[in-house]
């Protein structure tokens, strides 16, 4: 394959790129269904696979059944002229929408029937608005509400799907020139919250660029390789792969397709996934089918900048461990 070589003028230059991409694709969560249910093929957390599974229909149901609430214009400006998200789950008035988009979720679960889901199903029936709003920000801030991990933990990912379907909706209504440039790379340029795992991706103006996919609301954003996603240090970065043999490997187990980027700097990593390797892969998805990975990085001192709005760690899944290695 031949090489071309840059002319002396051209030297420097850097093509043109998107530097946020909104979540404009109505399919979404569906494709989050299909890969869920392509991890769950062999792994040996099938079963827990195919409940998220349900569950990313649930949300692609969900999706689809409700349009976008209208946001005020006014809203906008601070983040055009300041740089501040439009959609922070920190500082704007959480709509009463979200609920909407929960009852819509419950009842496609419970048309599903997976057994999984019916300890949260009963729970989640058994509050009104305010608690469910009580459930809503333990899950948007990362604690544990009435202080019962095993059951926030049966229905934090219910309550996260609902969440991530309203903020998604929302987000894919806005257009980029809505978005002003934020200070910070580490948290969504549209709601604040933190990434769920960054992607390097394909594709004729993204190839081998980085890009950080939000935990809440889907929006991708670009960051820099080799770069701590929680403190932008670019020192003392390193990589953990899991180990396993690649001719015989599922797709959440080929080595340097998942791996966590550590950082020595503030002792926090997040998963980076290759699509040019799994073309097919779902940040999300393929978050939770390596939890092995969490593990074995978190037993080396390490821990996690960025949740997934779909598990709390509240109740353990078992994987056999498969070893860990640091990339060189």
């Amino acid at each position: 394959m031949s090489t071309r070589i840059l002319e002396p003028g051209e030297i420097g230059q850097v093509a043109p790129f998107p530097h946020l991409v909104l979540p404009t694709d109505n399919d979404l969560f569906a494709h989050r269904a299909r890969r869920f249910a392509q991890l769950a093929s062999g792994h040996p957390m099938a079963d827990f696979l195919h409940a998220m599974q349900a569950l990313a229909l649930a949300q692609h149901s969900a999706y689809l059944a409700t349009p976008a609430e209208p946001i005020d214009a006014d809203a906008l400006q601070p983040s055009r002229q300041h740089g501040m998200p439009p959609l922070s789950y920190q500082s704007s008035r959480r709509e009463h929408g979200w609920q909407r988009d929960l009852e819509a979720i419950i009842t496609s679960l419970t048309v599903q029937a997976v057994a999984a889901w019916q300890p949260a199903l009963q729970q989640l029936a058994a509050l009104d608005a305010v608690g469910r709003e009580a459930l809503a920000d333990a899950v948007l801030h990362g604690a544990v509400a009435d202080s019962n991990p095993l059951q926030h933990a049966a229905v934090a990912p219910v309550i996260g799907a609902a969440l991530q379907v309203w903020w998604t909706r929302q987000a894919a209504s806005l257009q980029v020139d809505d978005i002003g440039h934020v200070g910070s790379a580490t948290v969504c340029p549209v709601c604040a919250a933190r990434p769920v795992a960054s992607v390097v991706d394909i594709g004729a103006s993204q190839a081998n660029l980085r890009y950080l996919h939000c935990s809440l609301c889907s929006t991708q954003w670009h960051m820099v390789r080799v770069t701590c996603s929680a403190c932008e240090s670019t020192k003392g970065v390193a990589y953990y792969s899991l180990n396993a043999d690649q001719e015989s490997a599922t797709p959440s187990r080929k080595l340097a397709f998942a791996r966590a980027e550590t950082c020595d700097a503030c002792h926090s990593y997040l998963k980076i996934f290759s699509r040019e390797k799994e073309p097919h892969m779902e940040a999300s998805a393929d978050d939770l089918a390596t939890l092995a990975l969490d593990l074995l990085v978190d037993q080396a001192g390490y821990l996690r900048s960025g949740p997934n709005l779909l598990f709390s760690p509240g109740i353990a899944v078992d994987e056999p461990s498969s070893g860990a290695a640091i990339d060189s």
